[in-house]
């Protein structure tokens, strides 16, 4: 039994500290934002109208997902499974990447700097290892919080990819202006318009 015991603590150990690994992890992406976004306004001036023009299409493609979700997340009343959540659990998340992608495209040339390879790989690492942590600390809580409703829904529709097509879901809810303001999505918009904004007089300015 001691020797059980005694096998047992550096287990322990090691799972603390990998979950103290996951939250640092987690937290760390508003210090990514903030690095990505610096190194991006410096570096950002499109070369071509289609560049551009493509950046814009992604970025307003994200952001209406992103607005498209907020409508129906009621953080703490209600398990949101209308709207986008029908087709993914995480449509922010989906938007998020959509977006930033389309801000990273204006960086792309051959070859690369590196500086704008760094800006890529603070991309990837947000996409490819914070936000997957971080959705799957939400669905823990989400798990907690609505029991067998949230496994249900889980089981029946994706985390990232809409594969499965719209996935019928019940209570029926509908999009909300008044949530989406409470959300503060307009933040997301504000500060995307302003972006684009000033990559076209950057455009602009070169021509």
């Amino acid at each position: 039994m001691r020797r059980l015991i005694a096998n047992s603590q550096p287990s322990r150990a090691a799972a603390r500290l990998l979950g103290n690994a996951k939250s640092a992890i987690v937290r760390s992406r508003v210090t990514l934002g903030s690095i990505f976004a610096i190194i991006y306004l410096f570096l950002a001036r499109p070369n071509s109208p289609s560049l551009l023009a493509a950046c814009a299409l992604l970025v307003l493609t994200g952001c209406a997902i992103r607005t498209w979700a907020s409508g129906y997340l009621r953080k703490g009343e209600q398990l949101a499974v209308g709207g986008p959540y029908a087709y993914v659990r995480n449509p922010l998340y989906a938007g998020s990447f959509i977006l930033a992608l389309g801000f990273c495209l204006i960086l792309w040339q051959h070859p690369i700097p590196l500086l704008a390879a760094i800006v890529w790989g603070i991309f990837l690492i947000a996409f490819g290892v914070v936000y997957p942590l971080k959705a799957k600390s939400e669905a823990a809580e989400l798990r907690i919080q609505f029991g067998q409703t949230y496994e249900a829904y889980r089981a029946i529709v994706p985390a990232f990819l809409p594969l499965r097509g719209r996935v019928a879901t019940e209570p029926a809810q509908k999009f909300s202006w008044d949530v989406f303001q409470q959300n503060r999505e307009y933040q997301c918009l504000f500060g995307s318009a302003g972006v684009l904004t000033l990559l076209l007089l950057r455009y602009l300015a070169d021509v």
